[in-house]
């Protein structure tokens, strides 16, 4: 086998992107069918696609394709019942981030994958980013000595879609917009949590708490590690100004930053001796590299009998922050880590 063949479920926005780079970038990669809820929306996406086939339910293109693989670019709440029909059905997996809106599910869900033998993969592109994997390295180098604070800011220009809003759908939003961020920080550190205080307002978003009383839209998430350093993550929604996702690891003998809210393009210098440059307006230019190499590595891990990277595992120690978090935030005060890493 040279070629992986994909099931793509969701067609939305993250379904796009990697249905894009499944037929566009990827040699490797197969798409041979597009599902969706709305199946006008599905024969639309994979005739923009090129692709033939489109169904509203995973049950009946797993029945009628051919396929090696399903990728899943549903909604959070959906994940649990779309990886269970690909697991039973022996289709290796690669799901969008988060893994699932609470620790039970995505420990049923790490059940099935397990039963099944299957591989899988959880969407944080971010591990494959350039510029970030390349500051992983250098920390694994020893070029800023040992890490005493690592920061991960991720705010998003808009509100996310109303949906999200429904913490028992979601995981609300620091699982939806900055479920990267919490990745990003455990790579680096490697080290299991001792404990976590999620501290969270609501700035812009007042109407929204009308029918979601927990809704907040800016957060600060701290996090200490066993014999390790301090972690801090600050997201929200909407700001406005940009897409802004960036890293800074502090160490023992250095500093390194990565990411920028300026997009790659020209700069305008004006005669009144001002100069002007967009700024990222989206998360799919930002980490369309990352998105790419994430599948591509994920389709390698297939062929190549490889163990794929981020794991089931990364993808449930997400969950449990998040879940962690918020009751922190119910208690005001911080939580332990108990348990497994």
């Amino acid at each position: 086998m040279n070629k992986l063949r994909f099931v793509l479920v969701g067609a939305g926005r993250a379904g796009m992107v990697h249905g894009q780079n499944l037929v566009h970038y990827i040699p490797e990669g197969d798409l041979k069918a597009v599902v969706d809820v709305d199946l006008k929306r599905a024969e639309e996406t994979s005739a923009s696609l090129g692709v033939k086939s489109f169904y509203s339910t995973l049950d009946e293109a797993l029945e009628k394709e051919d396929c090696d693989a399903v990728c899943i670019a549903s909604l959070t709440f959906t994940h649990r019942e779309m990886i269970e029909k690909a697991a039973g059905a022996k289709k290796h997996i690669f799901c969008e981030k988060p893994l699932a809106q609470s620790l039970e599910e995505a420990e049923k869900i790490q059940e099935a994958v397990e039963k099944a033998g299957v591989k899988f993969q959880i969407g944080f592109m971010r591990r494959y980013d350039p510029g970030i994997r390349r500051a992983w390295e250098m920390v694994r180098e020893g070029k800023i000595g040992d890490i005493v604070l690592i920061k991960s800011t991720g705010r998003g220009p808009g509100l996310p879609a109303p949906w999200i809003f429904d913490r028992e759908k979601s995981g609300g939003m620091l699982a939806e917009v900055s479920s990267h961020d919490i990745d990003s920080v455990l790579w680096f550190v490697d080290k299991k949590p001792h404990h976590l205080h999620l501290e969270a307002k609501n700035f812009k978003g007042q109407e929204i708490r009308e029918e979601f009383p927990d809704f907040y839209d800016h957060y600060v998430l701290t996090m200490s590690f066993v014999e390790g350093p301090l972690g801090m993550i600050d997201g929200g929604c909407p700001v406005g100004y940009a897409y802004d996702a960036r890293i800074e690891i502090l160490g023992t003998e250095g500093m390194i930053k990565v990411g920028e809210t300026e997009a790659r393009g020209p700069v305008l210098y004006t005669s009144d001796k001002k100069s002007w440059r967009d700024n990222q307006s989206s998360w799919r230019d930002r980490f369309r590299e990352g998105y790419l190499e994430e599948m591509k590595s994920f389709i390698r891990s297939v062929l190549e009998d490889q163990n794929p990277s981020p794991s089931i595992i990364d993808g449930k120690r997400v969950v449990k922050v998040v879940e962690l978090a918020h009751k922190s935030l119910g208690q005001q005060s911080p939580v332990l880590w108990e348990g497994e890493w």
